[in-house]
């Protein structure tokens, strides 16, 4: 009881609200007042899971619409299944479940095999730049799927993964990166993928030539100096109303910023005559410039 209660996260359907977790509850409280229980509360955390829906209505066998996984795992398997389920909405809310869908999944599985597949050791060299803006994307990744998942966030994380392997894909039809920097983010990629696709990553971690198993790692690390954008947009409005946007280096000054702003041949045609009265900004985001009808 001391090592695992009470339970960290409690994951269930809304409906369980007014039976299991109120029942549960209540014997906890009953328990912690006879003196054999040393916490308040059975879960620490709770966290419902959507509606799996088809055809624009909830599964039920009384409409006759409920999709049975079995065929699909059969064909496709059970972790495109997995992953389909965490991709096609928020887990919160749900979502439409679609064949088309599903293959979508199964496509860039496909491509993650593929990808991980491949044998970067006769590759040297490179581009310095692609490789440094290869493993930012990385590492950008790496921070969006650790955060993703504490908040359950699955289907941006599935997201930022794909647009990883789209990446790597990039750059491996442009031979820009060489292999060390290829192998980073393939098993980091890896690893990333195994809460998602546990059997599939684990197949690919062996083959990687990684000793078992993928499941026994720590979920990588990422470099924020790496992670950050060298180059961010930078929003201009006037009054309020968008009226540019431009690219500038991330550490761009305030000072430089309103400056850049000002000198938009954009923001000078709605600015005209009138009397610039103040600047909001937004570090590395926005630009707001504030005029009077007074020239």
């Amino acid at each position: 009881m001391e090592k695992w209660a009470p339970v960290d996260q409690y994951t269930g359907g809304a409906e369980h609200a007014v039976m299991h977790l109120l029942y549960s509850r209540f014997f906890i409280k009953v328990l912690r007042d006879m003196g054999l229980v040393t916490f308040d509360e059975p879960f620490l955390r709770l966290f419902s899971q959507g509606t799996i829906v088809a055809g624009g209505a909830k599964m039920s066998k009384s409409r006759g619409n409920v999709i049975t996984p079995d065929p699909y795992v059969e064909e496709l398997g059970a972790d495109v299944v997995r992953t389909y389920l965490m991709f096609l909405g928020p887990w919160e809310l749900g979502g439409e479940w679609s064949d088309s869908g599903i293959n979508g999944v199964a496509r860039w599985m496909n491509r993650i095999w593929e990808i991980c597949q491949r044998k970067p050791s006769a590759r040297s060299g490179g581009d310095l730049e692609a490789a440094r803006a290869l493993r930012r994307k990385l590492h950008q990744t790496l921070r969006k799927v650790h955060n993703d998942l504490e908040h359950f966030k699955f289907n941006t994380a599935i997201a930022a993964m794909m647009d990883l392997s789209n990446a790597m894909n990039h750059a491996w039809s442009e031979s820009s990166v060489d292999a060390p920097v290829w192998e980073e983010c393939v098993e980091k990629l890896l690893l990333m993928l195994a809460p998602f696709a546990p059997h599939v990553a684990e197949e690919l971690w062996e083959r990687s030539g990684h000793a078992y198993s993928v499941h026994q790692q720590r979920f990588p690390e990422w470099d924020e100096a790496l992670a950050a954008e060298e180059v961010v947009t930078l929003v201009v409005q006037v009054n309020g109303r968008l009226r540019d946007r431009l690219q500038v280096p991330a550490d761009t000054s305030e000072e430089e910023a309103k400056r850049l702003a000002l000198a938009s041949e954009r923001v000078k045609a709605h600015v005209g005559e009138k009397q610039v009265d103040r600047m909001v900004y937004v570090p590395g985001r926005l630009v707001n410039v504030v005029t009077s009808a007074r020239p």
